[in-house]
């Protein structure tokens, strides 16, 4: 049977939604969708043992953050000078001479800075 008019499927229902909504809409549909990084105990166990080190031997460390949740990378240095986890937070630490505090969820990868490795001997 041949209809006396083309239907226009989904199309007939958009003037039911509010111009305010279809701009709500668009703007979650452009936003970043923050990915969650996923590392095994073997990777924790190391991040931690690099971040103790920088701590109590005063070796320089290089890591790499993802704080928006797309593709770049923040790369930051330093000497880990405080490293804790408050109550109901992500575990955090401080750098010397940076007012920021860096949560550790948002670490991607973290080593000792060129010249220096775990043990404390020169490469």
């Amino acid at each position: 049977m041949k209809k006396l008019y083309q239907d226009r499927g989904m199309m007939k229902w958009q003037g039911l939604i509010l111009s305010e909504h279809a701009e709500m809409i668009s703007r979650e549909k452009n936003k970043p969708v923050k990915r969650e990084l996923l590392f095994d105990e073997q990777q924790l166990e190391e991040f931690d043992q690099i971040i103790h080190s920088s701590i109590h031997l005063q070796k320089e460390i290089v890591f790499e953050l993802n704080t928006f949740g797309d593709n770049s990378l923040l790369k930051v240095s330093g000497v880990v000078s405080e490293c804790g986890q408050l109550p109901g937070q992500q575990p955090y630490f401080k750098l010397k001479g940076y007012n920021s505090t860096f949560r550790l969820d948002e670490i991607v990868s973290i080593f000792f800075a060129a010249g220096v490795d775990g043990d404390g001997d020169t490469n």
